[in-house]
């Protein structure tokens, strides 16, 4: 069976970015204070249920054995109409590969492996739901200085982006969300 006949057994629901969070750590800034911002999203739908275990098989069988996934992250301030770009992540790529696992421990012969966008060490996760979280789940922690906004009320607001090629399982796609403001006071 081609690869193309393949994709077309498999029926996934759209993928969305779900509950874009932006957390400040207090609600009142000095000018000379230093603003930290965390914010934390979900990839949920289709491409969520298409990392799975069975689909990691059949895609190592076709010899699909990586899975890149491009984020990015854009901070900005409101004041007026349009948002100012405070921080950004432009670009950044975190890799699942598909290997033999000869583990007694894992319940799947064939287990992944995630490649996290900072370079850091391989995370081998112990069961699916930690797969998924650690891969489609991300948290990113922001800081800049207060003395950037100037004196005021500030709505700040996160805009996330991701996107994925084509694999054996899955069309490529791309989706994008942004968070509800939170409103924060320089003096």
């Amino acid at each position: 069976m081609s690869l193309k006949d393949r994709r077309r057994e498999y029926e996934w629901p759209p993928t969305r970015i779900d509950h874009v969070r932006l957390v400040t750590d207090k609600k009142n800034y000095a000018s000379g204070d230093t603003v930290k911002v965390n914010v934390t999203y979900r990839i949920v739908g289709g491409l969520r249920e298409a990392f799975h275990p069975d689909v990691w098989t059949v895609a190592w069988e076709d010899f699909d054995k990586r899975m890149p996934l491009t984020m990015r992250l854009t901070l900005g301030a409101r004041r007026g109409i349009r948002p100012r770009k405070l921080e950004e992540i432009k670009k950044e790529v975190r890799r699942a590969s598909f290997y033999w696992s000869r583990d007694p421990d894992l319940p799947y012969r064939i287990w992944v492996m995630i490649m996290p966008e900072d370079g850091g060490p391989p995370k081998i996760p112990r069961n699916v739901e930690d797969a998924r979280s650690k891969m489609l789940d991300v948290e990113k922690e922001f800081g800049f200085p207060a003395s950037s906004l100037g004196p005021g009320y500030h709505g700040l607001i996160a805009e996330a982006k991701a996107r994925w090629g084509r694999r054996s399982f899955i069309e490529k796609g791309d989706v994008e969300s942004a968070s509800k403001p939170v409103v924060i006071e320089v003096e």
